[in-house]
């Protein structure tokens, strides 16, 4: 255990007959797992345990915090990792062994291709805990796009009892099979921007409307690309631009103060910026670790001047500011898909699921909203 992780007795109690692991080594990962453990503690069946682990702990961490649902157990790793993949998931998986054990949950649940997430269905697997994948997305044909992800969800694939999806009709579950389960992407659980500018924007763009370019800039040396956005405007009409960061208070930024398809602000809270760079058609930003975490909320990103070396079905774009709008315009002009519509209720689908898994209800499938029985748990059964 280290100085975060709280002693086995500070844990919330255990008057649950299972309890469950929701771990998460990325901000992807928390923002679907967040709403995740809201829904289990609103039904009040199974207890869930929030897990900050993975190459950044701390920056886990604070992802939960950001959005409301603090960590109940921060694994920090013993020693700095090496960036070497190896290294980190060897350092991982000693790490979420031991948790294991100390724990013994009834189940996990990890989400995506992450090397946490498959680090740690690994673990499980070995202990015979089962392991419940949730992930966004359909799998694809090639096993190396996105990578590694693509061959990391496979694997996990082969080791899960329970697969929840989020494709299909998440009302009607999945026809793949009794334990393949369609609920939604639980990302659509969290709660909405609080400040009117962004929640408009992500009500059109859900509308069918305007593709958002979302650029986070800090470094001075990205002062090219805040300047270049006045005419990235003027050739893109059905676009809107949402500038964040330390330059947005750079007078490079003032032409676009007034603009009526621009709005900047100089901090974006996460819980907000989760919500943007899902909805965005392209992130450029000159911040790596953000740039990295972009895909796994379904939007690809354009790192700003970066070192990065570029892997098979890579996502991640490393440019020289003077290249930087080519490259987006490129990445604006490519065929979209909008999300399917959420009516709010994944994280609820995905509670009724492991219930059902650990016998706790008859059918795995909640068809209708239940809100009158989340405020009682003596009759929250599924409907």
């Amino acid at each position: 255990m280290t100085e975060l992780e709280p002693p086995l007795g500070s844990l919330p109690i255990q008057d649950h007959d299972h309890d469950v692991l929701l771990i998460a080594g990325s901000r992807p990962e928390v923002a679907r797992l967040a709403p995740v453990a809201t829904a289990f503690a609103d039904s009040d069946r199974i207890r869930a345990l929030t897990v900050a682990t993975g190459p950044d702990p701390m920056t886990v961490h604070e992802a939960f915090e950001s959005l409301g649902v603090p960590a109940d157990v921060t694994q920090l790793l013993r020693e700095p990792p090496s960036p070497q993949p190896a290294a980190i998931a060897s350092l991982l998986m000693t790490r979420l062994d031991e948790l294991l054990v100390d724990l013994d949950p009834s189940a996990v649940m990890v989400y995506g291709g992450g090397m946490t997430a498959v680090v740690a269905a690994q673990v499980a697997f070995w202990r015979q805990i089962p392991v419940v994948h949730l992930q966004a997305g359909v799998a694809g044909d090639d096993l190396l796009c996105p990578f590694p992800q693509e061959a990391n969800r496979r694997v996990i694939g082969q080791l899960a009892s329970l697969f929840l999806t989020t494709t299909g009709d998440a009302t009607l579950g999945s026809p793949v099979g009794p334990n393949a389960i369609s609920v939604g992407d639980t990302l659509a659980a969290n709660p909405r921007p609080a400040d009117l500018r962004f929640a408009r924007l992500l009500r059109r763009v859900s509308a069918g409307g305007p593709q958002v370019v979302l650029v986070g800039l800090d470094r001075p040396d990205s002062l090219g690309v805040l300047a270049s956005l006045p005419d990235l405007l003027d050739r893109e009409p059905d676009i809107e631009i949402v500038v964040y960061g330390e330059l947005a208070s750079h007078g490079a930024a003032y032409p676009l103060l007034n603009h009526p398809r621009a709005i900047v602000v100089r901090n974006l809270p996460l819980a907000e910026l989760v919500w943007l760079i899902s909805a965005s058609a392209v992130l450029v930003c000159d911040d790596p670790e953000l740039v990295a975490d972009a895909p796994g909320l379904g939007t690809p990103a354009v790192l700003v001047d970066g070192p990065h070396i570029p892997e098979p079905g890579d996502s991640i774009r490393s440019i020289l500011s003077p290249k930087v709008m080519t490259t987006v315009r490129q990445v604006l002009a490519a065929p979209k898909t909008l999300p399917p519509l959420s009516d709010g209720f994944e994280a609820a689908r995905v509670e009724q699921a492991v219930a059902w898994m650990f016998g706790l209800c008859s059918s795995p499938i909640l068809t209708a909203p239940f809100s009158s029985s989340l405020d009682d748990p003596a009759t929250n059964t599924e409907v």
